[in-house]
């Protein structure tokens, strides 16, 4: 849970320093901002994760305005996003785009750990290379 709203901007607007320090094209930072602004909503609005170092378990509410019905369940590391509730990647994921849920991951590990060098160098791994296939 969610419990200092203060850290986790702290670490959004830490994984975004970072993300503006990457080489990537345009688009995909403004995609992976986005994703890193759809996380921290969706951690506030619904914290329903199990967070550890190397992984984290995300539950994605229904969406009731595009006829969602279930919940769907998401495992998200810092190579790759998978749905747990089916076979399968994650969409964004599969399509070669920056997830909400590997940005919660992102903030998570940003937010439960304390700053460092080794942390920053973490992140910079996290994040994706030059390549614009990178999920």
């Amino acid at each position: 849970m969610i419990e200092n709203l203060t850290r986790l901007e702290a670490a959004l607007s830490l994984a975004e320093e970072t993300l503006d320090k990457q080489n990537l094209p345009g688009f995909m930072t403004k995609r992976w901002k986005r994703a890193l602004e759809k996380a921290k909503e969706r951690l506030i609005e619904q914290p329903f994760f199990s967070w550890q170092p190397n992984r984290l378990l995300i539950v994605s509410l229904p969406n009731k305005k595009i006829g969602e019905t279930a919940c769907k369940f998401y495992e998200a590391t810092p190579n790759e996003c998978r749905r747990i509730d089916k076979d399968g990647l994650c969409q964004a994921f599969f399509e070669g785009f920056p997830c909400w849920h590997r940005a919660a991951f992102l903030l998570l590990q940003i937010y439960f750990e304390e700053k460092s060098e080794m942390q920053l160098a973490r992140i910079e791994n996290a994040l994706p290379s030059k390549s614009v296939n990178s999920g």
